[in-house]
């Protein structure tokens, strides 16, 4: 009478590729979800939206999950081969996440204290204009007015916008300048939102002369942002943003938020806060990667596109590039830093500082 064990070993053998296949294509599903959600159109959706914004902190956890998963497949003799079909998925996972990480730049684009002669932004003539633009969720008092004083003043900043930035902080801010020599302006908006937040403000350079609110742009949902404009035409639109966080019960907010910043866009936009949002957020058919509609990321434009500015609690590299400055076609960036400095203020925020210059 014939055996049965050749048929019952190729059987058995069968089903463990059949789960191997399974459990490897849940896995590619999770880590593409995790890794790339912009190929299913769900980088605003609540779950892979808070993931993505951690590429840094996802290239760890892969990292770790690679070797995890090996140690098992050579400990585990009956699961080895849905082990080692995971395995190579996590293992393509971390490279791609890696690859996407190195390719925006993670090394610090230095912007120079040094301005030459022929970056006065003021007038009508603006063809070799520069400007210095800051950026800073200065969290509700968290930085005092004295370090806020001290990174405009080291980085010769001319824009400096200032989400969570109080009336008394922003004239503080400006009087201090004052009696070190040099004249600002400063300005706040409440938003539209009539919830009481900490206002957003906008502190200039005296040599670009008057701008006023315009309150018929709007505010992002919740949270107070703003645009001002110059009477003089060639001067640029200044936008300080301030984006509702991605929270369960905040993410329609959030993504009204983020639309509202997109239409403020044009060729002579500056734009500068705390977008609570990376730019894999904005990632969509309309836009190219690095761009929220027709605006330029400069961190990815140099280069420093994976450094984190949130929370100043983790290493950058880890963090979540949350904050940025983004100029319109008339402008391009010539150099972009995240300040560590300023780690020891109470924010839990990382100013940005970018150079831009009228685009030829």
């Amino acid at each position: 009478m014939p055996s049965d064990r050749p048929v019952t070993g190729r059987s058995s053998q069968r089903s463990r590729w059949i789960i191997a296949v399974a459990v490897g294509a849940v896995a590619a599903l999770l880590v593409a979800l995790a890794v790339e959600p912009r190929l299913f159109n769900v980088q605003q959706v609540l779950g892979t939206a808070q993931m993505i914004s951690f590429r840094g902190a996802l290239a760890l956890v892969l990292g770790v999950l690679v070797l995890l998963t090996g140690g098992l497949s050579l400990a585990a003799k009956k699961l080895r081969t849905p082990l080692l079909v995971v395995l190579m998925v996590l293992l393509a996972g971390s490279i791609w996440n890696l690859s996407v990480v190195l390719d925006r730049g993670a090394a610090v684009a230095s912007a120079s204290d040094q301005r030459d002669g022929g970056g006065d932004v003021g007038g009508t003539d603006l063809g070799d204009a520069h400007l210095t633009v800051l950026g800073w969720n200065t969290q509700g008092g968290g930085a005092s007015a004295a370090q806020i004083a001290g990174v405009i003043l080291d980085h010769g900043v001319d824009a400096a916008m200032l989400p969570e930035t109080t009336p008394e902080t922003a004239s503080e801010v400006a009087t201090l300048l004052a009696e070190a020599g040099h004249e600002y302006s400063w300005d706040v908006t409440d938003g539209d939102t009539g919830r009481g937040s900490t206002p957003t403000a906008l502190i200039l350079g005296a040599e670009l002369g008057e701008y006023h609110h315009d309150s018929e742009a709007g505010s992002t949902p919740r949270l107070p942002s703003g645009v001002w404009r110059s009477e003089d035409a060639s001067l640029p639109v200044f936008v300080a943003v301030h984006a509702a966080p991605p929270l369960p019960e905040m993410m329609g907010e959030w993504r009204g938020g983020l639309g509202w910043a997109a239409q403020q866009c044009g060729p002579n936009v500056v734009m500068a806060g705390d977008f609570n949002s990376t730019i894999d957020h904005w990632a969509d058919d309309a836009a190219p990667q690095g761009q929220l509609g027709s605006c330029e990321d400069s961190a990815a434009a140099v280069g420093s596109g994976a450094i984190g500015t949130w929370p100043t609690g983790v290493p950058k590299i880890v963090g979540a590039p949350i904050d940025h400055v983004l100029t319109g076609a008339r402008w391009e960036t010539t150099s972009f830093e995240v300040l560590a400095d300023e780690d020891a203020a109470r924010s839990d925020h990382r100013p940005v500082v970018a150079e831009i210059i009228r685009a030829q």
